[in-house]
């Protein structure tokens, strides 16, 4: 409700000269402006939604002298000290709030922009009720995205984001408070992706703040980094370097992976020495769900699986329809066509996902999804076919997309698959994908086909891999 915790990180800007001014700008730790030169000014952009965020008064609340203005979609109503009163007309603008002036000794900061009717309650309920009660049937809540985990820079305890931040929008994510505070509210077990590069005693204070915060009735998904196996991000890149240098094995790909197991077991062991077993935690191995043999390497390596409870893939469906030797072919077809071979890579999933099942099932785990659902995007280069583009969006937004849905989770559990992890929650659509399950935060859930079928599958399946 405090929407300036998504604004962007600030951008200089040169007054009289076009946006983005390149001036450097002094910037605390905790990214507040400290101070501005000569004809200088901070910018940020905030709600780039669409206009899909609500009308009405809104309150800016601000520590430190200077002076604020506002652009685009918001008037400034009324001003007094440490305070300014705006209103609100959304559009696909959104609101650019600006620092045009500040004083060295007393800088303008903790600045907060407040939706109309929280005023009173933004502090202790940080949350919109709207959005709580959106997500309140899913009982597992992964953040990785939130944790900004790909391509992480975090190392240190002191490189965590906190709440005190002027953006939990930035490279560093959204502050483990929030996330524990979420979770809470919901009675959602949180699913914790622990940077590829950091500490010991980064993993270690981690956990120990969701010990000590975290509702002593939910469990904790533990997982190292995202994707390890996948070249495009830098942890994996980084894991085959550390693989190769500790020579895990001479194929690269294999150290790649062995170093990964290697990490999250030592990751696994440090939450189970602050948490005093591992009775609270499910401890995930993760692969590449288009190739099993991942899976058997990564649980194999010096016996990791002993350490695991869980072996966990992404079983998208419709990645090959976004290959670039295909976008010409694809493109041209009709949403039927579409569907019908979405429906036949479904099945395809299935049986690779028999595959990963006895790998787990072998040693006691269990196979969980950390990431599901359509897979329809054009990459390396397809990306930036238009009517590629349009024709997948349109399938996300069909009503049929709701039974594909419906029988790949169907299928998923038929095959003893347990948890399954949708991505995502929202998202704009664009040309590097359709991934939320909604579009936007005011979308009616009818318009919103995989939402929809999520639910349904939710309602009739509830919890059938044995939690509370």
């Amino acid at each position: 409700v405090d929407i300036f915790k998504q604004s962007q990180p600030w951008q200089s800007q040169d007054v009289g000269k076009t946006r983005g001014g390149r001036s450097r700008l002094h910037l605390t730790s905790d990214g507040w402006v400290s101070g501005l030169r000569p004809g200088q000014c901070a910018e940020t952009i905030i709600c780039r939604t669409g206009g899909h965020y609500p009308a009405g008064e809104y309150v800016c609340l601000y520590d430190g002298m200077g002076k604020i203005e506002f652009k685009f979609d918001a008037r400034v109503k009324s001003r007094s000290k440490g305070k300014i009163r705006i209103h609100v007309n959304p559009t696909s603008a959104g609101i650019v709030l600006r620092i045009r002036e500040t004083f060295a000794e007393d800088p303008i900061r903790n600045i907060r922009l407040v939706l109309p009717g929280f005023e009173a309650s933004y502090r202790d309920h940080p949350f919109h009720p709207d959005f709580l009660k959106r997500w309140s049937r899913f009982k597992v809540i992964r953040f990785m995205d939130w944790m900004r985990t790909n391509n992480s820079k975090v190392v240190t305890w002191a490189d965590r984001p906190t709440p005190e931040m002027q953006t939990q929008g930035g490279e560093r994510g959204v502050a483990l408070e929030y996330m524990i505070q979420l979770a809470n509210l919901l009675h959602a077990d949180p699913w914790f992706c622990m940077p590829h590069m950091a500490s010991h005693d980064y993993v270690y204070n981690f956990a120990a703040m969701v010990k000590e915060k975290l509702d002593p009735g939910l469990r904790v998904y533990v997982e190292y980094t995202n994707e390890a196996w996948n070249g495009k991000f830098a942890q994996a890149r980084y894991c085959k370097r550390m693989g190769r240098a500790m020579g895990l094995s001479d194929d690269p790909f294999e150290a790649q992976l062995f170093f990964y197991a290697k990490r999250a077991v030592e990751i696994f062991r440090i939450w189970e020495d602050v948490f005093g077993g591992a009775e609270r935690l499910v401890r995930v191995m993760a692969s590449q769900s288009e190739n099993p043999w991942t899976s058997k390497q990564v649980l194999s390596y010096e016996n990791a699986w002993r350490h695991a409870d869980a072996l966990a893939v992404a079983p998208y469906f419709g990645k090959d329809l976004g290959s670039p030797a295909q976008q010409e072919k694809v493109s041209g077809m009709t949403l039927e066509q579409l569907f019908g071979i979405c429906m036949n890579d479904i099945k395809k999933n299935h049986q690779l996902l028999a595959i990963h099942e006895k790998e787990a099932a072998s040693r006691g785990l269990d196979l969980i999804a950390y990431e599901g659902g359509q897979h329809l995007v054009g990459w390396n280069g397809a990306e930036n076919n238009k009517l590629l583009t349009f024709l997948f969006q349109e399938a996300n937004r069909h009503p049929k997309m709701k039974a594909l849905y419906l029988n790949d989770l169907t299928g998923w559990k038929k095959t003893g698959g347990k948890l399954f992890v949708a991505f995502s929650s929202m998202g704009r659509y664009n040309k590097w994908g359709s991934w939320g399950l909604l579009e936007y935060m005011d979308q009616d859930p009818e318009t919103a086909p995989k939402y929809q079928g999520v639910l349904e599958f939710i309602e009739k399946n509830p919890v059938w891999w044995g939690g509370d």
